[in-house]
């Protein structure tokens, strides 16, 4: 990514209130980096829209939780429905949780499973 943003005519200013104590932390953080408060502001925008996401990974709930914590909740709701998690559910959620294969992947898997169960 260029990091090197030209001001034009139609820059605007964006004010945003932190803690003292913060923006003097992270100020200093952004120097020891080479960079500043504002280009690093700018970054984030510029990703954002490159990506038309937000570039950082964000937690809707209050706490992060670890991937055993999301697998049992998971494996609860499906045995509420009668539908236990065998072994391999399990280590296929894992898998997902520590980014070893994608949601995708493992539909695909369990879809090409269930053809071939179909076909005996």
């Amino acid at each position: 990514m260029n990091t090197t943003i030209a001001k034009t005519q139609n820059d605007t200013l964006i004010q945003v209130r932190v803690p003292a104590d913060l923006k003097r932390r992270t100020a200093e953080l952004f120097e020891s980096l080479g960079t500043n408060t504002s280009a690093v502001i700018k970054m984030m925008l510029v990703r954002a829209d490159e990506t038309k996401s937000i570039p950082f990974k964000i937690h809707t709930n209050g706490y992060p939780i670890s991937a055993n914590e999301v697998i049992d909740e998971v494996a609860a709701t499906f045995a509420l429905e009668d539908m236990p998690l065998t072994e391999e559910n399990i280590q296929n959620l894992r898998d997902i949780e520590l980014g070893l294969k994608s949601p995708d992947q493992v539909r695909q898997e369990l879809l090409t499973d269930i053809k071939r169960r179909h076909k005996k």
